[in-house]
């Protein structure tokens, strides 16, 4: 059961890390949110990144492309809570198995 959700937590986390991955290089490459596929997941990975929008401002680098350092914050953050969170299950599994 322990092994099982610890998985599901890396999954879930993961896909996540991707969404925001995949978001900053559509924006460093100046992506159009005009386009379905684009808007879809700017709107996705704006209510992942919702807490951390406004934390530090935009790098623009030329033309449409910027850097979101708010984005590479929320990345950090979302790592930083699924390692708490599996090690917050393999505490309580561990302790339970001493039982």
């Amino acid at each position: 059961m322990a092994t099982f959700i610890m998985r599901l937590v890396n999954t879930i986390i993961g896909i996540i890390e991707a969404l925001f991955a995949l978001r900053l290089a559509l924006q460093l490459f100046g992506a159009s949110p005009a386009a379905q596929f684009i808007a879809w997941l700017y709107e996705v990975t704006d209510r992942l990144a919702g807490p951390f929008v406004g934390a530090f401002p935009g790098l623009f680098i030329g033309g449409n492309s910027v850097i979101n350092l708010s984005i590479v914050l929320a990345m950090i953050c979302y790592a930083i809570l699924g390692w708490l969170i599996i090690q917050l299950f393999s505490f309580i599994f561990s302790s339970m198995d001493r039982v």
